[in-house]
Order: C-alpha cells, then sequence, then structure tokens
C-alpha cells in the first residue's frame, strides 16, 4: 500500500498557476507591440495586462524596452500579504526574449534621495536610523537630524517609511525589519543614506546571515528536550533536532515555504521507515540547493514530524510524496504547506534556544 498525500497541502494561493500562466500568455502575445513604446507607455501598457489578472501586483522597468539589461519587476508595493503572488508570477515566468524578470523592488540607485509632498522635503540625510536585534530580525528606531514641526510630524513618519522602503528595497524592508519606532535622537543612529551597508553588515556579521547553504563539515544540529504549552507535566516530552546551521539561511527570498512531513510512528520498523523518507528529501533538497531542513521533532511515540525550507512549493511537494512512496509505503503519511517568508516557525525556535543558551552564560558568570 502506497503513502496516500493529500493534494491540497496548503490554502489556495492569492493566484491560481492558471492566473498566472494567463497573464504570461497576454504579455507575451503583446511584447513585439509593448517594445515599440516608450518606458512610461509600456508600464502602463504592461499594468493593464497584469491588473486583469493580479489586481495586488504591478509591474515596473529598469532600462529602454526591448534594449540590453531591461529588467522587468513584479513588485506587491511593500504589501506582504501580496508576496506569495509577486513570487509566483516570478516563478512561472516563461523566457522573454531581451528582459529579466526579479520579484521585489531593488533598492534606489544612489545613496541620498529625496521626495517632497505638499512643499515638505524629506532627504535620507534627514531620517536618522539605529538598530537592534529583534530576535532574528532587525528592529529600527528611527529620529529627524532637524526638529520637524509639529504639524507635520505624522507626514514627516510616513515619508520616512517610504524612503526606507526604496533605501533598503521591497524585500529587506517588508522581510528582514521587525518593530520600527520613533524615538529621540540616539547616539549610534546614522542618517538612512549610510544605513543600508551597516545593515548588511548587521545581517553578515552580528546575525551570521551569510545566506549560502550550509557546508558539512561545518554543520551544527542542537538535540533537545520540549514540550508543548499546553503539555501536562507527566506527559513524556518531545525529542527536537534543531538545524542551528540553517540560520545562515534565513528569511533567504528563494526559500519562503514552509514544508512539513509528518509520519504516525507505533513501531521501530515504522520509525526506521519515516526517518528514510525525510532523510532521502532532505538529501535530494540539498543536493540541488532546492531547500534546507530546519528541524525534525519526535511527537511523543506517536509521530515524526520533520520541516523543511524549499524555494518551488509544488516541486518540493511532489518530491516529498515521491520519496513517501518509495521510502515508507505503509504509512499515511501528512504534508503541509505555508508560506513563511520571515521564517517565523524557525526564528521563534531559534530564539528561544539562544535565549537559554544566554541565561547559562550569565549564570555561570
Amino acid at each position: 500500500m502506497h503513502a496516500e498525500l493529500p493534494q491540497d497541502d496548503h490554502p489556495p494561493a492569492l493566484l491560481s498557476a492558471a492566473q498566472v500562466t494567463a497573464f504570461w500568455n497576454d504579455f507575451s502575445g503583446q511584447l513585439t507591440a509593448l517594445a515599440a513604446l516608450d518606458g512610461r507607455a509600456f508600464v502602463e501598457a504592461a499594468n493593464a495586462l497584469l491588473q486583469r489578472h493580479a489586481p495586488g501586483l504591478s509591474l515596473e522597468l529598469e532600462g529602454t524596452p526591448g534594449e540590453d539589461g531591461a529588467r522587468l519587476v513584479v513588485t506587491a508595493h511593500g504589501n506582504i500579504e501580496h508576496f506569495e503572488a509577486a513570487q509566483a508570477v516570478v516563478r512561472q515566468a516563461p523566457p522573454l526574449a531581451g528582459y529579466a524578470v526579479q520579484a521585489f523592488r531593488s533598492r534606489a540607485a544612489g545613496s541620498n534621495f529625496a521626495m517632497r509632498l505638499q512643499d515638505f522635503e524629506l532627504s535620507c540625510d534627514d531620517v536618522l536610523v539605529a538598530h537592534y536585534d529583534a530576535g532574528g530580525i532587525i528592529g529600527l528606531a528611527l529620529s529627524f537630524a532637524q526638529a520637524v514641526p509639529p504639524q507635520l510630524q505624522e507626514q514627516a513618519r510616513h515619508m520616512a517609511f517610504i524612503l526606507l522602503d526604496h533605501a533598503l528595497g521591497e524585500w529587506d524592508f517588508a522581510v528582514r525589519v521587525g518593530p520600527v519606532e520613533f524615538v529621540d535622537a540616539q547616539p549610534d543612529a546614522v542618517p538612512l543614506s549610510q544605513f543600508p551597508a551597516v545593515f548588511d553588515a548587521f545581517q553578515r556579521e552580528v546575525l551570521g546571515r551569510t545566506y549560502d547553504f550550509p557546508q558539512e563539515e561545518q554543520d551544527r544540529w542542537i538535540s533537545l528536550e520540549v514540550r508543548s504549552r499546553d503539555a501536562d507535566e507527566d506527559d513524556a516530552p518531545d525529542l527536537l533536532t534543531f538545524h542551528d546551521s540553517a540560520h545562515a539561511l534565513a528569511t533567504r527570498a528563494d526559500l519562503s515555504y514552509l514544508l512539513t512531513l509528518r509520519f504516525p510512528v507505533d513501531s521501530q520498523e515504522s520509525l526506521d521507515c519515516a526517518r528514510a523518507a525525510q532523510d532521502a528529501l532532505d538529501a535530494q533538497l540539498l543536493a540541488q540547493q532546492r531547500g534546507v531542513q530546519a528541524f525534525t521533532r519526535m511527537e511523543g511515540m506517536q509521530s515524526r514530524v520533520a520541516a523543511f525550507y524549499v524555494n518551488d512549493p509544488d516541486v518540493a511537494a511532489a518530491l516529498a510524496r515521491q520519496l513517501a512512496a518509495e521510502h515508507a509505503p505503509g504509512l499515511d503519511a501528512a504534508l503541509a504547506l505555508e508560506y513563511d517568508p520571515s521564517w517565523r516557525e524557525y526564528l521563534g525556535m531559534y530564539s528561544a534556544i539562544h535565549r537559554q543558551d544566554r541565561h547559562v552564560a550569565e549564570d555561570a558568570a
């Protein structure tokens, strides 16, 4: 008997595959005519096509239509609720002669730029930024270099958010930045024009985000006993094996889906089969750099779950079904997918585990 995994593994995306295909068919069919337009007219016409299928998204153009180096940018305007749809559109994009396609706005060119709204101008040099570790994401404390009249405070704060979005880029600001608050000027604050380099250095040197897959010789796993909050004191703890080195990949834009593969276990034989299927999935995803295992959890002696962050939910789900059928044909496996670009599930565990480490270090001191 083969393992039966449900086909509707995750809630419907904001866009169906059919909607995405319909958009690209429309766009490809009119690309020659679009390339004859100037940049502004190209963008207007392209967005009219996109709005028919994905009203939460927009297309922007970098470069000149029809010339080498032109790039189509699918943006959700920083609204993370539409990020999954933006990535689906880019993932299913057909080859387009003369155009690259990317999801989300890049950082604005130039370090110090400004915007004007209702006769009030604010530049990147006018916005001061301090930062801190907010549990695996970056918290920001903003202030202004010069006094802002009370009646313009709300407007200035709104403009500061827009400048931040353009300075850091759409993905970094929406996914990798956590709490943002306005405060009195901080001694360690820097102008926003200088902050992107500070942001990148903090990600790399403090948070350890190289965004490179961990090498086998440096791979680190942590095993510990855990209990759910609603568990009785007499219940046996779960056994968590946590992939600590996966933290280097956390919030990587092409690994934004959390896939969990769970098997019921009631004997050593079923446990061995579950582990074999999950290990095989881990090996294949890692070999192709299409995903990384985040953790495994032995839930009492009732089930074993393995969690992965993957780049393509459909490909990863099909592979999981295949390997479950090969390695655990007699087990009733369960597969689930969740869009988790902020790695909320993983970073919640990471923060809790390393908070305990800090407490031990403090007690020892």
